[in-house]
């Protein structure tokens, strides 16, 4: 009788083992699925509900304004450090990719 009780025990511990693993192998190959539906679902809510309202007023006072406005072609200045910038990036990324 205690053998009976063994194997029984033995049986309802393989079919919890194999469950618990098609569970797991459910979970692993529904995973990327889920991703892609949280991010699909999150950009048409996104693209549909109004921004929120800023909370900081970028205003800088007057006297400020007043300075870079002085500096003759500054808005110039400023496209040509973003351009620098941007392409200092984009040659370390590029090298980096390159390492790789």
């Amino acid at each position: 009788m205690d053998d009976l009780v063994h194997i029984a025990f033995d049986c309802f511990n393989v079919a919890e083992y194999v469950f618990s693993n098609i569970a797991n192998l459910f979970s692993l190959l529904f995973t990327p699925l889920s991703g892609v539906f949280n991010f699909v679902k999150g950009f048409f809510v996104g693209i549909v509900s109004t921004p929120p309202a800023t909370a900081i007023a970028w205003t800088f006072p007057d006297n400020v304004m007043a300075v870079f406005n002085a500096i003759p072609y500054f808005s110039v200045i400023e496209y040509a450090c973003g351009a620098g910038l941007s392409v200092l990036v984009l040659v370390f990324a590029f090298r980096r990719l390159v390492e790789f």
